[in-house]
């Protein structure tokens, strides 16, 4: 029952989320995807606080400065007068509009007076462009207020995140300017456009996306090229395995790979091998007693050959060739359950006798089908007494609704039968055997198989059948 080394079998047919090598590479995707991800931030954060830092600590040196170039006596002379007309605010304003423009401030910068947190306002008092009047209300948004009152109460310098308002988004530092006493009067009020640092930080954002689109590109390329070299071999395992279970020993698959899985794989087919040993010698005992109980030893084999010569003339597949072969020489175990009497009686059988003889077919499956090595004889066990044209038994199956091992096995069965004696007629010769088949075809047999089968010369079935000696050999129905 050996068969020839075959191809690695085909992949179980499991959903996509279930199969390994996806699961791997998805995994492979999504940890590199989270590594990409989780370092894109952490560099995002870092220059967004590295920014944020830089600029608050740019626009406090500035106010620092400007704050100290403000003449306290001139500011209270504008603070008197509230007006843009006198010596006093030409000179506050030309200082401002010098510090604007050697620090490369778009805004126009500005002094604060009378800061009210309940009203939310303060008033301008010197600006160094634009708008702005001496004591035009200036009303704050709520982000101010905290920083612009710790200037006031505290005396220090202080700046605001970055806030929006109508006009756009923006970051502010304040420094107090104090008195000939030290008294804190005003507040220079240092305003920042953060369109530039915003873009900068689009520009960090893009690099993120697109470096985390390539990473996650060259781990799915690499995740899939991982995952198939590992999942290759256990997949072949698996299918093999799953022939095991079916019944087919004699595939086998190469593992070319030196790690545990090789190793499995080496383990598991010296497992199939003494297995398939194992299954051999059990199907040997079998055959053996049934020839013991029904006829000659060795009959069982012959059959199973005779069935193989016309197999190579059907391009059967070679699980189809071993289910064959394992057929043939347990075609009749159902007999067991038939009373010997019946089976050895030399007269016509009763029609009790004969449903008794009908029932060997099924009782023959239902014997095989609680050993999983052994179902591939199924198809023959069950189906070698059906009919091409539908008269047979135990289903009355029809043309192509019969295995077609059972139909080879069948015309098989009746050559064997008919050239050789039984206990209630004698044996046809060979020729008139053959004759008897041609008028069958269509009938009780499949005439493609019929045409395999005549297409063997004589003198081959001569051997085949073992008719050379001239033996009278007893078989049973």
């Amino acid at each position: 029952m050996r068969r020839p080394e075959t191809a690695a079998p085909a992949r179980a047919r499991l959903p996509v989320w279930r199969r390994l090598a996806w699961r791997l590479s998805a995994s492979f995707l999504l940890l590199t995807a989270i590594g990409i991800l989780l370092s894109g931030f952490l560099q995002y954060r870092a220059q967004d606080r590295y920014l944020r830092e830089s600029l608050g600590s740019l626009l406090l040196n500035i106010s620092r400065t400007g704050a100290l170039l403000v003449d306290p006596s001139l500011h209270a002379t504008v603070e008197a007068t509230l007006t843009q007309d006198s010596a006093a605010y030409r000179r506050l304003r030309a200082n401002l509009a010098a510090i604007q423009d050697e620090n490369g401030i778009e805004t126009p910068i500005y002094t604060l007076t009378g800061f009210d947190p309940q009203a939310r306002q303060a008033h301008f008092m010197v600006t160094s462009r634009g708008p702005g009047l001496p004591g035009e209300p200036y009303p704050l948004v709520p982000e101010l207020l905290e920083p612009l009152g710790r200037a006031f109460r505290e005396g220090v310098a202080t700046q605001t995140g970055i806030y929006r308002n109508q006009s756009g988004t923006w970051m502010t530092a304040f420094a107090p300017i104090r008195d000939a006493n030290g008294r804190v009067f005003a507040v220079l009020d240092v305003d920042y456009r953060v369109d530039v640092y915003l873009k900068e930080l689009a520009a960090v954002r893009r690099r993120v996306i697109l470096h985390s689109l390539a990473g996650a590109l060259l781990a799915l390329v690499a995740g899939i090229l991982l995952a198939r070299q590992i999942t290759r071999p256990v997949g072949q395992l698996s299918a093999l395995a799953r022939m095991v279970v079916e019944g087919d020993l004699s595939s086998r698959v190469r593992i070319d790979a030196r790690d545990e899985i090789g190793m499995l794989g080496n383990i598991f087919h010296l497992m199939v091998e003494r297995l398939q040993v194992s299954n051999r010698s059990m199907v040997d005992v079998l055959v053996r007693a049934l020839e013991t109980r029904g006829g000659e030893a060795g009959s069982l084999r012959r059959l199973a050959d005779a069935s193989l010569a016309v197999a190579e003339r059907l391009e059967l597949t070679t699980t189809q060739r071993e289910a064959l072969e394992l057929g043939a020489l347990l075609h009749d175990i159902g007999e067991i359950r038939t009373p010997e009497a019946v089976l050895q009686k030399a007269g016509p059988l009763t029609p009790e006798e004969r449903r008794i003889v009908e029932q060997h077919p099924t009782w023959g499956v239902d014997i095989l089908e609680t050993v999983p090595l052994l179902t591939p004889a199924l198809d023959v066990v069950g189906g070698h007494h059906e009919r091409y044209d539908g008269g047979g038994y135990p289903q009355s199956l029809r043309g192509d609704e019969i295995p077609l091992t059972a139909r080879i096995f069948a015309v098989v069965d009746a050559l064997d039968a008919m050239t050789h004696d039984r206990p209630y007629r004698a044996a046809r010769l060979l020729s008139e055997a053959l004759d008897v088949l041609r008028g069958e075809s269509g009938k009780q047999f499949d005439p493609r198989i019929i045409e395999a089968t005549l297409a063997i010369p004589s003198e081959r079935w001569t051997e085949l059948l073992g008719l050379q000696s001239g033996q009278p050999l007893i078989h049973t129905r």
